[in-house]
C-alpha cells in the first residue's frame, strides 16, 4: 500500500507495445480465487470462491453468460475498441463493462476446470493458459501484458513462476516514512479496522494494536516489515533476468537512468515509449517525496527507525547496481 508501485505501472502504460490489465489483478491473488486453488494446502484453507464474483443469479447475467450470446456480442465488437481511451463518459463506461464481462468470462471458463477432480499440476497448467488468454484478449497484438499487483507475500512462488511464465517481475519500494505519511494523507490509516462496521479482522486488529494512531501505525510498520523481508527472499529465488527491484525516489529523481534500467530489463520496449509523461510525470511525482515532515511526529519517526535502516541499506545496494550496469 502506497509503496510507489503505481508510478511504475503508469510508466509502463506509456509504451505502445505493452497492453495492460485493468485494475489490480485480484482474480489471481484474492482469498479463495485462482492462486488458492492450485495447491492442496491452500485450497483446503481457502475453498473455491470464484463463483462468488462471477455468479449469474439474475436473468440479465444468465443471458449474458450464455456462450452463444457472449460469442455473438464479442464477435460484433472489434477488440481494438477496448484499447481506446474514450473521453466520452458513456463510451468509457460501456468499454469498462465489456472488459469486466470478458474478464468474468475468462475466469468462469477457467473455474470450470478448477472445479473438476483433476491433478493440481493440470490446474496449474490451465491457470497458465488462462493468463495467456488474458494477454491475448487484453493486449491484442502487443508484446507484453502488464499486470498490477499480481501476487502477495503469501504467494507460492514456485507455482506463480509456472503460471505467469514467461514473466518479468518489477518490485518498487519507497521511503517507509513517506509510505506511512501517504497512508495518513489518503485517510486510510484506520481503514483496516473496518469502520463504521464491526468486522472480525478489525476486532482482532484492535485487540493486538489498540485503536489509536500509534497502534494503527505500528500495524502498518509490521506489515511493511514483512513485505521488505519478502523482497529479500525474492532475490534468493529469482535471478536478475526475472526480477528488478528499485526505489520510487530513484525512479522520480533519476528518471532517465531508471527508465533505461526498466527498458533493458524488459527488453524490446526502448523504441516504443510513444506516450511519454502521459501517465507518469516525474516532476509532479517529486511532490510525493519527503511528505513525512507534514504528517509524522518524532515518536512516529522513532518507531520507523527499523524500517529506515533497511531502506538506507537498500539504497546503497541500488547505487552499486547502477555502477555495475554503467
Amino acid at each position: 500500500m502506497s509503496s510507489g508501485s503505481s508510478a511504475m505501472h503508469n510508466l509502463l502504460k506509456e509504451y505502445d507495445n505493452i497492453g495492460h490489465f485493468s485494475n489490480e489483478f485480484d482474480d489471481f491473488r484474492a482469498p479463495g480465487l485462482v492462486a488458492d486453488q492450485l495447491s492442496e494446502a491452500s485450497s483446503i484453507n481457502f475453498p473455491n470462491r470464484i463463483n462468488k464474483i462471477t455468479g449469474n443469479s439474475s436473468f440479465i447475467k444468465r443471458l449474458i453468460f450464455q456462450s452463444t450470446f457472449w460469442n455473438y456480442l464479442y464477435d460484433c465488437i472489434p477488440k481494438r475498441y477496448l484499447e481506446i481511451d474514450y473521453q466520452n463518459n458513456l463510451l468509457r463506461k460501456f468499454k469498462n463493462k465489456l472488459i469486466s464481462l470478458n474478464r468474468s468470462h475468462l475466469l468462469r471458463d477457467l473455474n470450470k476446470k478448477l472445479e473438476t477432480n483433476i491433478s493440481f499440476d493440470e490446474k496449474i497448467k490451465f491457470a497458465g493458459q488462462w493468463i495467456q488468454n488474458i494477454g491475448n484478449d487484453f493486449s491484442l497484438d502487443k508484446d507484453y501484458t502488464l499486470f498490477d499487483q499480481p501476487l502477495l507475500t503469501s504467494t507460492d512462488m514456485s507455482i506463480w513462476k509456472t503460471v505467469f511464465n514467461p514473466y518479468k517481475l518489477i518490485i518498487v519500494y519507497r521511503n517507509p516514512k513517506d509510505q506511512i505519511a501517504d497512508i495518513i494523507k489518503r485517510r486510510t490509516l484506520f481503514t483496516p479496522y473496518g469502520p463504521p462496521y464491526m468486522t472480525m479482522a478489525g476486532d482482532n486488529l484492535e485487540a493486538i494494536y489498540g485503536k489509536d494512531k500509534k497502534g494503527a501505525i505500528k500495524f502498518q510498520i509490521d506489515a511493511i516489515q514483512c513485505r521488505l523481508k519478502w523482497i529479500d527472499y525474492l532475490e534468493t529465488v529469482l535471478d536478475r533476468d526475472h526480477l528488478l527491484v528499485m526505489d520510487f525516489e530513484g525512479l522520480v529523481t533519476k528518471y532517465d537512468e531508471y527508465k533505461l534500467r526498466v527498458e533493458n530489463f524488459i527488453g524490446g520496449i526502448k523504441d516504443h515509449h510513444a506516450c511519454k509523461n502521459k501517465y507518469f510525470d516525474p516532476i509532479r511525482s517529486k511532490e510525493n517525496i519527503d511528505i513525512y515532515r507534514k504528517y509524522l511526529d518524532e515518536d512516529d519517526l522513532t518507531d520507523l527507525s527499523g524500517l529506515e535502516s533497511w531502506y538506507e541499506k537498500r539504497l546503497e545496494k541500488e547505487k552499486m547496481e547502477l555502477e555495475r550496469i554503467k
